[in-house]
């Protein structure tokens, strides 16, 4: 079973208010077209966002602006060529 998108800013905003009213956990999600466990999540403090996915980066920003000025000053470096430098 694959991820679902985030709750919105918006739908945490009514998730909120309709727990105000005094609706249950079940009513808020049809009314809102989410999952029950999502809003349980939401009004339990437990969503968090979403991990980031993929690969680390293994160079920085300061190093990359570095790396692009090596490149266009000579455009036909090896990369063996630009590891030394």
């Amino acid at each position: 079973m694959g991820k679902t998108a985030d709750l919105t800013a918006v739908q945490k905003a009514i998730i909120d208010t309709l727990k105000q009213e005094g609706k249950t956990q079940k009513e808020i999600s049809e009314r809102i077209g989410c999952s029950q466990s999502a809003v349980s999540r939401h009004l339990s403090g437990k969503s968090v966002g979403r991990k980031k996915c993929g690969r680390k980066r293994c160079t920085t920003r300061r190093g990359d602006r570095t790396l692009r000025k090596i490149v266009e000053k000579d455009r036909f470096q090896t990369s063996g060529d630009l590891r030394k430098q």
